[in-house]
Parts: C-alpha cells; structure tokens; sequence
C-alpha cells in the first residue's frame, strides 16, 4: 500500500506546485489519479500547497525556505526542482490521513 502511495504523490508533485504557483494547470487531476480519488486527491494537493507558497505584496515567496520574490513559473521550477523530495514526502503524509479518514 505505501509502494502506491508513494506513485500517486510522485504523479501529484507537479500538480501541487502549479497549484501553489497559482499557476492554472491544464493537466485534469481526474486524469492523474482516477476518478474515484479526485476529490481525496484534491484536498491533499490543497493542504499541501497551502505550505508551500505564500504572497506578499502581490509577490510569491516559498514557505520551505524563504527564498523569493519569484514569478509564477520561477516559483513552480524552484518548487519542482529544490523541494521535490520535500513534496512528495508532505504529499504521501496527507495521502495517508485521507485513506485513515476513509477507513
């Protein structure tokens, strides 16, 4: 179980730093983790997202290490390629809550 928990927050990482880089991401997250887990997968991505970024003064800074100010897309290749491993970590930890909510 925690082999595909780790897939799914692997498939989830570019999707969550878009979404933290309030970036519109054309990728369809029903097309990343099925349909019956949209809506677990959803409210993972938001949680984790909510850590990663936030806005001062209309600038995007990252939560992880105070780095910034970025653009949208500097932020998302700063989060994809300094945070990766961080990401997926936070992702898998949230997977995990949700399927204990479930169960």
């Amino acid at each position: 179980m925690d082999s595909g928990i780790s897939i799914t927050a692997e498939k989830l990482i570019d999707y969550t730093a878009k979404r933290a880089s309030m970036i519109a991401s054309k990728e369809n997250l029903e097309r990343i983790v099925g349909i019956s887990s949209k809506q677990m997968a959803e409210r993972a991505v938001d949680r984790v997202a909510f850590w990663l970024a936030e806005t001062q003064n209309s600038l995007l800074y990252c939560k992880l290490c105070n780095r910034g100010p970025f653009t949208k897309k500097g932020l998302y290749l700063h989060l994809t390629r300094v945070h990766r491993q961080e990401i997926k970590t936070m992702l898998e930890e949230e997977i995990k809550r949700e399927l204990k909510a479930v169960m």
